[in-house]
């Protein structure tokens, strides 16, 4: 099945090479050991034996009356595994599962055109017998009412279940796709809401990374209960999520869900900044939760530990960060913005 051209709102959520790709750069000596002093530490302090990890700290999934680990798995990255690490694949769901993360995002999409639901087919065998125990999204850019309910029948199929918890109207670019992809009679938004009524979904969302006012405004479209959004060191310095959407999602009681958090690992490629102090950035905003992908149990643990040992990160340090990045470079960093 051939899929329609990419429109102006689509950006994949790691940089298409034909080399294949990755949802992050090689850990360096920095990052490495950003990640791992804390845990080095901890355990110089004593020689006690190893305690259970700490829980994962839970938020409010907007006004859903549900709530969510502040760490989330993306599944783009898991996808693009080739079909002899499948069991590999199914393993990071198990294991990210097992560790309290309890949203999982995905899309008939991943890993592309070309191996449609793949990622959702993963994320099924993963969670065989312990489907309740998780909030499931998957999400549709197909425009028209009748193709965007017809592909969440097939991600219905691929993911082994009868309902999804979240179905989001996928990569709103521009104004004119708002208006055709929001339209509430023929658009995406159409499909979603005859899902929900007829109880194959029980949260609406959108996503976009293109414009952020093109994103605020969608919640005056419609009440969504969730925003799939950029949120990451460097979006304060352009076009930013964090300053124009963020605010109007919280007056809307929308939940964020952050997305880009590494910006598909440019953010920490030749040692910018660390994944830790990129996750916990973007926790230190105003979402819901934090979506990261990971292509092996190593990355997916790397991101645990750092969210287990969360703090607040203070604003003169988030600015420092930023700033560490100046001057902006643009569509070189965050590919995904419109100019």
């Amino acid at each position: 099945m051939r899929g329609p051209p990419r429109h102006p709102g689509y950006a994949p959520d790691v940089p298409e090479d034909p080399g294949g790709s990755r949802p992050r750069a090689p850990l360096d000596r920095r990052e490495f050991l950003g990640l791992s002093l804390g845990t080095l530490a901890a355990g110089a302090q004593d020689s006690r034996p190893a305690t259970a990890p700490a829980a994962l700290a839970r938020r409010p999934l907007g006004r859903t009356r549900e709530d969510v680990a502040i760490l989330a798995l993306g599944t783009h990255p898991l996808s693009t595994l080739p079909d002899a690490q499948e069991a590999a694949a199914v393993e990071i769901v198990r294991r990210a599962i097992a560790a309290g993360v309890n949203y999982i995002d995905t899309a008939p999409s991943y890993p592309s055109e070309q191996a449609l639901h793949r990622a959702e087919r993963r994320v099924a065998a993963a969670l065989a017998g312990c489907r309740d125990r998780v909030l499931l999204a998957t999400k549709s850019y197909r425009i028209e009412k009748a193709r965007a309910l017809a592909e969440l029948e097939g991600s219905l199929r691929a993911l082994g279940t009868d309902r999804v918890d979240v179905f989001q109207v996928h990569a709103v670019g521009d104004r004119d796709d708002l208006r055709r992809k929001l339209d509430p009679d023929k658009g995406t938004l159409a499909a979603a809401l005859a899902a929900q009524q007829a109880g194959k979904c029980r949260f609406l969302g959108v996503t976009g990374h293109a414009d952020p006012e093109v994103m605020a405004e969608c919640l005056a479209v419609h009440a969504f209960a969730t925003l799939l959004v950029p949120v990451n060191i460097a979006d304060p310095l352009w076009r930013s999520f964090v300053r124009h959407t963020l605010p109007k999602a919280k007056a809307a009681g929308t939940a964020v869900v952050a997305m880009k958090v590494f910006a598909a690992g440019r953010l920490v490629a030749g040692g910018k900044t660390t994944p830790a102090e990129c996750l916990r950035f973007a926790l230190s905003q105003d979402v819901a939760t934090a979506v990261v992908g990971a292509r092996s149990v190593a990355e997916l643990e790397a991101d645990l530990g750092a969210a287990r040992a969360f703090q607040p990160m203070p604003p003169a340090e988030q600015e420092r960060l930023g700033q560490s990045l100046a001057p902006h470079p643009g569509q070189t960093l965050e590919w995904y913005k419109r100019s």
